[in-house]
């Protein structure tokens, strides 16, 4: 059987269509849902969409401890505002709010997931990347920071430099309780 997807206009094979529960097929081709999909995670609320879903499917951890996400979506992008209100488009892993410039520029690009030939699409390690400040506890807003994903990657290796970093963040949110 062919269907006509209604975006791109061309007459394809019921295969070129993912399955819906309800309506038997979605109405769209997979390629246009795909070119939706990334257009959209290319914006920066569809970008923070993308972050917040994954923080919920975190696995478990290598203490045997599931992490759970305790605010919802619009809580995520009210603390997103706040960063962006202090720290602009920076990460809030840096020397402090006195010396922004030596605060590494976050971007927001989604590539997709896989490339044409099927590889796994490179990480843009200047990607944004909220991360729990203390990893011993929940995703909460006073635990919720946002760096990059090299920064977020350097954590396992950290230098004297960055612990000092991470103390005075830590104090901020949990010895002052100033949350994000």
């Amino acid at each position: 059987m062919k269907k006509k997807c209604p975006k791109c206009g061309e007459i394809k094979s019921l295969t070129d269509f993912t399955k819906n529960k309800k309506k038997g097929y979605h109405s769209h081709c997979k390629e246009c849902e795909r070119k939706w999909l990334i257009g959209y995670r290319n914006t920066e609320r569809g970008f923070l969409k993308q972050r917040y879903n994954n923080m919920r499917r975190n696995v478990e951890n290598h203490r045997g401890r599931y992490n759970k996400r305790l605010f919802t979506f619009d809580e995520f992008l009210t603390a997103f505002e706040k960063h962006k209100s202090i720290y602009g488009m920076r990460s809030a892993w840096g020397p402090g709010i006195d010396k922004l410039d030596q605060h590494l520029p976050i971007t927001t690009i989604t590539q997709g997931t896989r490339r044409a030939n099927g590889q796994k699409a490179p990480r843009e390690w200047s990607n944004l990347s909220p991360d729990r400040l203390d990893s011993n506890r929940d995703y909460t807003l006073q635990n919720l920071i946002f760096i990059r994903n090299d920064e977020n990657k350097r954590k396992s290796n950290s230098s004297y430099e960055d612990c000092k970093i991470q103390m005075r963040l830590h104090e901020e949110r949990f010895i002052n309780m100033e949350a994000i």
